[in-house]
């Protein structure tokens, strides 16, 4: 499950890392070709933060799954 965590993780980072590229590429551009940039940048955004919405959402029930394995253990231990 740890493993599962670490993926959606590298995910979220490649997503943010399109993220930030595509905003570079966007200053890197001359005046005239940036608003239609700008406008497929928010779709992009749009796109790119849902989807790590997603992720978030999956890393959250693969740590509450460990969680509660981790309970019964703690209740031994004690």
């Amino acid at each position: 499950m740890i493993e599962e965590i670490n993926l959606k993780n590298a995910e979220i980072l490649a997503i943010l890392t399109m993220v930030f590229d595509e905003v570079r590429g966007i200053y890197e551009l001359e005046k005239g070709g940036r608003e239609y940039e700008l406008d497929r940048l928010k779709d992009t955004l749009m796109t790119s933060f849902f989807m790590m919405s997603e992720r978030v959402e999956n890393i959250n029930e693969i740590a509450g799954l460990i969680m509660k394995k981790e309970k019964p253990k703690e209740a031994r231990n004690e």
